[in-house]
């Protein structure tokens, strides 16, 4: 008899913990399902976040295969228009060079084209009188050389750099500006039947 109370007692208690096992299991089944849904939108935060860093590393446009090379040249201001930038400079540049690199086609890149020219062009500015006469096909009188490139696209683009220095030619040779000017002053006063002063003789013939 007394076992049989014990065994009632014992179904009695399992009973209570089943009960009180499922009620949690219950209450805890809104909170799962909230966690659950939170999952997806993690998720999806991360596939924005992820697509927005590719837009910005494909922002910037590299340079294809058959774009431009960094290009330098040197025009003479009489070649070019220094109001109008869009104007194309016009004839041979008095030195061109390729440097067969490739740069970003941005404005990043173009510094960085533009700066490099600079260190290539400064080591024919010692030599530079002869090359840019030899070239350039016509005859100048003052005028100043600025640097242009070609950075992706075949358009010359002015830097606005400049050496500072003013260059003569003649006969697709350097000269003097000082003789220059004198030939000129000779040439205007003989038009006009004035005879050349003796300084402007001077100048002429002194080489």
């Amino acid at each position: 008899m007394v076992h049989r109370i014990r065994a009632v007692v014992i179904i009695i208690k399992l009973t209570a913990l089943l009960a009180v096992f499922i009620a949690s299991t219950a209450a805890l089944e809104p909170a799962a399902r909230g966690l659950r849904g939170l999952r997806p939108r993690k998720a999806k935060h991360i596939t924005a976040d992820a697509d927005l860093s590719s837009n910005a590393l494909t922002s910037v446009k590299q340079p294809s295969s058959d774009s431009v090379p960094c290009t330098c040249a040197i025009f003479l201001t009489g070649q070019f228009n220094r109001q109008n930038r869009s104007e194309p400079p016009r004839g041979n540049p008095g030195i061109q060079m390729e440097l067969m690199q490739h740069y970003p086609c941005s404005a990043a890149g173009n510094k960085q084209c533009s700066n490099r020219c600079l260190d290539a062009i400064l080591k024919h500015l010692p030599n530079s009188p002869a090359l840019i006469c030899g070239t350039i096909d016509r005859d100048c009188f003052r005028e100043r050389a600025y640097l242009f490139y070609q950075n992706c696209s075949p358009r010359w683009v002015n830097s606005n750099l400049s050496a500072g220095r003013e260059f003569c030619c003649q006969d697709d040779r350097p000269v003097r500006c000082t003789k220059m000017a004198a030939l000129i002053r000779q040439q205007l006063l003989a038009g006009n039947g004035t005879t050349p002063s003796a300084s402007d003789q001077e100048d002429v013939e002194d080489e």
